[in-house]
């Protein structure tokens, strides 16, 4: 595979936290076409019952004393967490599930402030199927959205959700892949479970950008145990949580949701910090990808190329038969 290049490309998108303009009436037709996104959302959701697990850096309890997997402060101390049922998104949000709720909410469609980045945006999005890049103020304003449109308690995940969910209800698992690894093919450095540095130059190449912003279809590479897709790849998700360093050391055990409000400020942006999960880039030795990595990035308006999202449902009961 080809060694990552670091890169940093930051896009803007206007009207980031565009609220849900006064629509016309919806006329039969999209009465259907929402009927059909609605129940496709309910039945995309994975029930997560309600349970305790250890969250942070595990590996030195799962190897008995033995070595952390990261030196990241960020992910220590380990600690318990009690968590309510909730069901969560196997998918994270595409492009194709942003413009319909723009048009469904009657705001226009997502545009860039520069016409050349609309032009990077056309080209990012001719992959079918592949994650929304998006704000945290979007993401949160989509989640909402759904919220309206079902009647159910939905929202952005918290970061301890999306790891119980990484983990498959909390199970010692570094990697949420199919099989907890990373694998690909060693002659052709294509990903077998993942997209690799080489899948993306192969991409990049048919549509003519940069291989760092290419991001394949949500459900291109196998599920992991929990039923989730792309949880340790294909770019990384805004979670609920303002981003603290010492949350983990005085974080509540039952149901925590991070701190009431921003702590650490960028000096650049002006803005407090959020609390990203996932990965862009993950490679076998690479310190990304794993269940329990935390990031962080301002959320408005502007952000890294590959930021998105997924929703939770904080109800007790499985969705229509989404549970496992």
């Amino acid at each position: 595979m080809k060694q990552l290049i670091p890169f940093a490309l930051l896009l803007m998108i206007s009207g980031c936290d565009r609220q849900e303009a006064p629509s016309a009436a919806l006329s039969a037709e999209q009465k259907k076409e929402l009927a059909e996104f609605i129940q496709r959302e309910k039945s995309d959701m994975v029930y997560m019952p309600a349970g305790s697990f250890l969250m942070g850096d595990f590996c030195r309890e799962m190897n008995h004393g033995g070595l952390n997997c990261s030196a990241k402060k960020d992910d220590k101390p380990l600690h318990q967490v009690a968590l309510s049922a909730f069901s969560i998104s196997k998918f994270k949000i595409t492009h194709e599930d942003y413009d319909f709720y723009l048009k469904m909410s009657g705001l226009p469609p997502q545009k860039f402030e520069e016409e050349r980045r609309n032009k990077t945006l056309a080209k990012m999005t001719a992959l079918k199927n592949s994650p929304a890049i998006i704000s945290w103020g979007e993401a949160d304003n989509y989640c909402r959205w759904l919220k309206k449109q079902t009647g159910l308690n939905v929202s952005l995940p918290t970061e301890a959700q999306w790891e119980y969910a990484a983990r498959d209800k909390g199970k010692y698992i570094v990697i949420a892949t199919d099989d907890g690894t990373l694998r690909y093919n060693r002659k052709t450095g294509r990903g077998e479970n993942f997209a690799t540095d080489e899948d993306r130059d192969v991409a990049a190449g048919q549509l003519g950008i940069l291989f760092l912003l290419i991001h394949f279809p949500v459900d291109q590479y196998p599920p992991s145990p929990a039923g989730l897709y792309g949880m340790a790849d294909n770019g990384r998700e805004w979670v609920l949580d303002w981003y603290d360093p010492e949350w983990y050391q005085k974080s509540p055990r039952r149901d925590p949701q991070g701190p009431e409000k921003g702590v650490i400020k960028d000096d650049e942006a002006g803005q407090y910090w959020k609390v990203l999960r996932g990965a862009d880039h993950p490679a076998p030795g690479r310190p990304s990808g794993m269940t329990f990595s935390r990031s962080y990035e301002v959320p408005e308006p502007g952000y890294p190329a590959g930021v998105t999202a997924r929703c939770v449902v904080n109800e007790p009961e499985p969705l229509n038969g989404a549970a496992r």
